[in-house]
């Protein structure tokens, strides 16, 4: 029988257990998971609706990501991309042929110019501030792509009305929003609170109107 070093079993179930409270964020928490559905007065079928919680007196820390949009046959591929405030798109330049890309924006949510890409070329920009903002290439005037930035990552997007389901989300007072690309609908938020010893699916009706 292999027997197993003290010290090395205490530093193991010490990482464990760190890992647990980092991925728990607290030792038994229980999280529900929301469901519902996102309906549009006149019954209109808008697109990329997106869902999201934000923290009510409070906020939530999360670590930051990178994400990639490819450029393929001149087009952002996605065309809608859903990220946190710190995070960091990365472009690559994916096309077949030796074609350059450029990627801008003139948003007074990001302004920037990243200059010219090559073919197998990668372009990045790290987003700070809330909000949204289409981006486009220089070279190609019909390429545009579009970026969201969210304080959370508790979203859903929706290509229509219809269902939706946020997973894991962890007890409190939470903000339960619609953000809505289309200029003459907004959307009725609603806020719930979750509680610490709820563990189970919570239904919603959300809905989007004229404004």
């Amino acid at each position: 029988m292999k027997l197993v070093d003290p010290i090395l079993k205490s530093l193991f179930i010490l990482c464990v257990t760190t890992v647990f409270l980092v991925a728990g964020e607290g030792v038994g928490e229980s999280r529900s998971h929301l469901k519902g559905t996102v309906s549009v007065e006149g019954g209109k079928k808008l697109r990329n609706l997106v869902v999201y919680l934000e923290r009510v007196g409070g906020s939530m820390k999360f670590s930051a990501k990178s994400h990639q949009i490819r450029q393929k046959g001149r087009q952002f591929q996605p065309f809608l991309t859903v990220i946190l405030a710190g995070d960091t798109l990365q472009y690559l330049n994916d096309e077949d042929k030796e074609i350059d890309h450029n990627i801008y924006s003139l948003s007074n949510t990001a302004t920037f110019d990243l200059g010219l890409g090559p073919k197998g070329s990668v372009l990045e920009h790290t987003f700070v501030r809330q909000g949204k903002l289409n981006f486009f290439c220089s070279v190609h005037k019909r390429m545009e792509g579009r970026v969201i930035i969210l304080p959370t990552r508790f979203f859903s997007i929706l290509e229509q009305p219809g269902s939706f389901i946020l997973t894991d989300v962890p007890p409190g007072k939470w903000k339960i929003n619609i953000l809505v690309l289309h200029k003459r609908f907004k959307s009725l938020s609603k806020e719930i609170n979750i509680d610490a010893m709820g563990d189970g699916d919570i239904s919603l009706d959300l809905k989007v109107v004229r404004k």
